[in-house]
Order: C-alpha cells, then structure tokens, then sequence
C-alpha cells in the first residue's frame, strides 16, 4: 500500500479516523466503507477511485459533511463535523466546502454571473460583494467572456467551469467534485482535469475528485482506491501492481 500522510500536519485540510458507514436496506446492513483513515492536505489533488458502487461517492459526501459517518470522525480545518449537529454541518458546507457535481447543476433561469453568486448570495453577502467575488471566481476558471449568458448558451465544458467558479466563490477550505468530466467529451475532461490541477497548484485549493477517468487519476497528486469498502491503495499515480490491478477491476465493472 501507498503512503499515508502526517496525521499530525497542521496543513491537513481534512483527517478522517477510522469513519465507517452503513445503510439498513430491507434488513440488510449495507457498507459503503469502513474503518477508513485518511489526511488530505492543502494544495493536494486527490483522486478517489474505485468499481461503481465502491463507496466513493458516499465516502466523498461523508468527508465534506453532507451527512456523518456512522462511526469515527472527521475534521475540515479544525471543526469536527461528526460531532456538528445537521444545521451546524450545513452552514460549515455553506462556507468551507466547494462541491462540483457530473451534471454541473446550474439554475437554468440564471445567468452565469448570477449562478455563481447565488451561495454568496444566500448567505446574506451583499449583493455588489457577491458580484465582484463571482466575477474573480469565474476569472479563474477563464469564463469572464460568458457573464450574462444562460447555460443552456453554454457547451458543457463551459458550464462545468462554471459550476467550478461556483465552487471556488466561498473560498472554499476544500473542493469535492464527483464524476466532474463524467459528462463531458475527452477533449473537455482534459480541461477541466487541467483546471483543477492548475487551481490546486497555483491558488493552493484543496480538491478531492471521485472518478472513473484515468486520465484524471494520472493528473493527480496522490490516488486512493475504494474495494470493498477498504482503502486498498493510498499514493502517488504510477505504475504500482496494485494500483494497476485495481484501475483494471474499475474499467471492467
């Protein structure tokens, strides 16, 4: 198995120990993972792979707070989101976690500018400081060109930079996207994979993608593999057996 990093770093975003979670379905417990140790530090790109129904979606909400694990904890930064109560978890999404979606989820009825601003917006910022914060956001993705337009104007690589400005707009402590390029031609998931690269490297933002796309992975500063509800694999993208073994179950699930 891969590294594991310092669970003591004070540049750990998020530490996770030993977060498992589990679904009663018709009697049955159902484990998306268990027992799962995991740091994930500033400026770090991070795949999450694994074969469909693996638990990588489920682990990625967990880590940002959409609901707890049902045993272990979690911190962002120095909050413990396990021991938050669900008001408390959502405000902490509001404000320090970005999420990028497969189907980019923009408000069809709002313009570009006005769809990024829409989180500033809700949490009661004033509306001139959501426009001028939605307008640097969407300047680092490269889509000032496209402020007034309406996403059904937009190709979907567009409106996936979008939905990233979007993200970005809360200055976020962490960025979570699942399937981001799921949706999207190689050509623009090539893009978007360079984009989030170039966002973690440059500007330091943490992000932690969930994908089925190699290309992604081998974009990545480090990769974890989700088999079974166990961390198989834990480092850098490469040539690792086990790695390989594993990226191989994934393409023919």
């Amino acid at each position: 198995m891969g590294h594991e990093s310092d669970s003591n770093s004070a540049d750990n975003v998020i530490r996770a120990e030993r977060i498992s979670k589990v679904f009663l379905h018709e009697g049955t417990e159902i484990w998306p993972f268990r027992e799962v140790t995991l740091n994930i530090r500033r400026g770090e790109l991070l795949a999450i792979m694994g074969p469909s129904g693996s638990g990588k979606s489920t682990l990625l909400h967990t880590l940002g707070g959409i609901e707890p694990p049902t045993s272990g904890d979690i911190w962002i930064e120095d909050h413990c989101v396990s021991a938050m109560s669900e008001k408390e978890r959502t405000l902490l999404r509001r404000r320090r976690v970005g999420f990028i979606f497969q189907s980019f989820n923009l408000i069809p009825t709002l313009n570009v500018l006005d769809n990024v601003s829409l989180p500033l917006t809700l949490d009661g910022i004033s509306a001139k400081e959501s426009a001028d914060r939605a307008a640097e956001a969407l300047a680092k993705t490269g889509m000032s060109h496209r402020l007034t337009h309406l996403p059904t104007q937009l190709s979907g690589g567009e409106q996936q930079r979008v939905a990233i400005a979007r993200a970005l707009v809360i200055h976020p402590a962490v960025v979570l996207a699942d399937e981001p390029t799921g949706n999207l031609d190689s050509r623009r998931g090539r893009d978007i994979t360079s984009l989030l690269r170039q966002l973690a490297h440059d500007n330091r933002q943490t992000v932690v993608v969930v994908t089925h796309d190699f290309r992604v992975a081998s974009q990545s500063d480090r990769v974890i593999v989700l088999l079974d509800g166990q961390v198989t694999y834990d480092g850098k993208p490469g040539s690792d057996e086990e790695l390989m073994a594993a990226m191989r179950q994934e393409s023919e699930a």
